[in-house]
């Protein structure tokens, strides 16, 4: 049958664009063309049934609804890997995006400490902060 040898090399090729990178211009063409053929392989198979049927019948098919079921079936198979891969790849971003806010809210912290720190330090020869003046002067002078 023609369909087997059709069908089996479009499941392996629907398998492996699925898994792709999805970053790539020549991806996002290759989604947005495979898209427009689904809509008028649809088109066609709704307006001329009987083109459907003369498909089939020349792949081997023995009815149009099967040779639609087995192109939906490949679509199908297309878009769970495709959505697969879009949400690890969009899930591997969001995990970035967390530890660059981690890091700079950590920095921005830290910058803030030595801010505090520095200014609570007194240089050497000046006074004593009001708040600290009883314990120097509890301690004996040398």
């Amino acid at each position: 049958m023609i369909i087997q040898i059709l069908l089996v090399p479009a499941l392996v090729l629907a398998v492996v664009l699925s898994l792709r990178s999805r970053a790539s211009l020549r991806g996002q063409a290759r989604r947005k063309i495979l898209a427009v053929l689904t809509v008028v392989c649809g088109v066609v198979a709704v307006l001329f049934p009987g083109t459907l049927q003369a498909v089939a019948d020349f792949t081997g098919v023995t009815r149009g609804t099967d040779l639609l079921l087995y192109g939906l079936a490949l679509v199908i198979i297309y878009l769970v890997g495709s959505t697969s891969v879009r949400f690890r790849e969009q899930e591997a971003r969001l995990v970035l995006l967390a530890r660059q806010v981690a890091l700079s809210d950590a920095a921005l912290r830290s910058a803030e400490l030595a801010a505090r720190r520095s200014s609570s330090e007194r240089p050497a020869g000046q006074a004593p902060v009001a708040g600290h003046g009883a314990v120097e002067q509890a301690t004996p002078a040398r």
